[in-house]
């Protein structure tokens, strides 16, 4: 028996212009032979123009279902009620109206849920290739992972997502008994503590780190975000637009238990994969902590010039080869927590390091133009 198809769940609310642009990729991408349902959720946020587009929009592969909610739900209300789809519908993507999707994301986020239904480790698929860790605001590299085309994070998606009835389930009985407080959970970045209540992905990632589940990414974005502004942005953005992919591929998935590449909440490779390609981490017990971002007790992989058990050059990309190809220099060490100099001024020149490994430095002009620019925003909202 053929599975049903995957409903696709666009979620808007103010944004008209982004809506219609959304719209219109979903309208060029690539589908299989058969229904495809097509549900428009607006929340109500007083505009009639949303609706107007979503009315007029013609969708040609199957069903089309608009959702005008009557009351104002706030965004953690509205996609809590759209993952609540899946009851009805099964597969469902979410797609909020500032991304923008690639030909082939049916294609892909298909593939992908048949691929991890049964796999109780998985929460969901994200669409969106991660390519920055916001925790530390600097770029974020997976390793290579062979002939797969996904890596794992331990971290919701937010920009194109899937959910099975059962990803959801679980999620919806973990708030049930957990509630939204979130203070107890450890191994949660501090700046998705610090989102606000209006975000329903802080509640989700909470719920993964303590199951410890995961998110399937892809290598090659199926959606890239507009930034526009909304409830998470006061200017538009380029920041998170990412390439998207333009040609068919044949779908390849890795199991969690066989990839190289599987990251925690805060973008950093599980010890686990260090140890299966560097014999010399074999033994250790350590927290991997590349990125800077923790606060360890123990032994830790980390950036520092300090002698360590071991010892290994901040020089490839992403960083995490060197440890794995063993590329002896200064920079990164396996090193005891307490052997670290935690000083206001090593703490400045380790930020300065990781920020020249990633980027040349900008010019003086450069740098005069971004602090008026910022000075100009600032005198806007005052």
């Amino acid at each position: 028996m053929t599975a049903p198809l995957p409903t696709i769940v666009v979620i808007g609310y103010n944004r008209p212009k982004s809506l219609s642009r959304l719209l219109g990729s979903l309208l060029t991408a690539r589908y299989p032979e058969g229904d495809i349902r097509l549900v428009i959720s607006l929340d109500n946020s007083g505009n009639p123009q949303p609706r107007q587009v979503a009315e007029a929009f013609d969708w040609p592969h199957g069903e089309k279902r608009i959702i005008a909610h009557p009351q104002r739900l706030g965004l953690r209300q509205h996609v809590l009620s759209c993952g609540d789809l899946t009851e009805q519908y099964g597969d469902v993507i979410i797609l909020e109206d500032d991304l923008f999707v690639s030909p082939f994301f049916y294609d892909y986020t298909s593939k992908a849920l048949q691929a991890y239904a049964d796999d109780a480790g998985v929460a969901g698929i994200s669409l969106y290739s991660v390519q920055f860790n916001q925790t530390v605001d600097l770029p974020f590299m997976p390793i290579d992972d062979g002939d797969s085309h996904v890596h794992f994070i331990q971290m919701a998606a937010s920009w194109g997502q899937a959910w099975s009835r059962r990803h959801w389930q679980g999620f919806r009985q973990w708030l049930e008994s957990n509630g939204t407080d979130i203070s107890h959970i450890e191994g949660i970045p501090a700046d998705i503590r610090g989102w606000p209540e209006s975000s329903w992905l802080k509640l989700y990632t909470a719920y993964i780190i303590s199951k410890d589940l995961y998110f399937v990414y892809p290598f090659r974005s199926l959606t890239t975000n507009f930034g526009d502004p909304g409830q998470h942005f006061n200017i538009a953005s380029s920041r998170f637009q990412v390439p998207i992919q333009q040609q068919p591929v044949d779908y390849r998935f890795a199991r969690r238990e066989d990839s190289l590449s599987v990251y925690d909440a805060y973008c950093e490779l599980l010890p686990s994969c260090f140890k299966r390609r560097n014999p010399l981490l074999a033994d250790y017990d350590f927290t991997v902590n590349l990125y800077g971002s923790k606060t360890c007790k123990g032994l830790q992989l980390t950036r520092t010039e300090a002698r360590g058990l071991h010892n290994f050059s901040l020089s490839m990309k992403p960083m995490e080869l060197s440890i794995l190809h063993n590329i002896e220099g200064e920079g990164l060490a396996l090193i005891d927590s307490a052997d670290l100099v935690s000083d206001s001024k090593s703490q400045q020149k380790a930020q300065y390091d990781i920020y020249r490994f990633f980027y040349k430095f900008p010019s003086v002009r450069i740098i005069f133009l971004g602090v008026m620019e910022r000075l100009q925003l600032l005198l806007k909202r005052a």
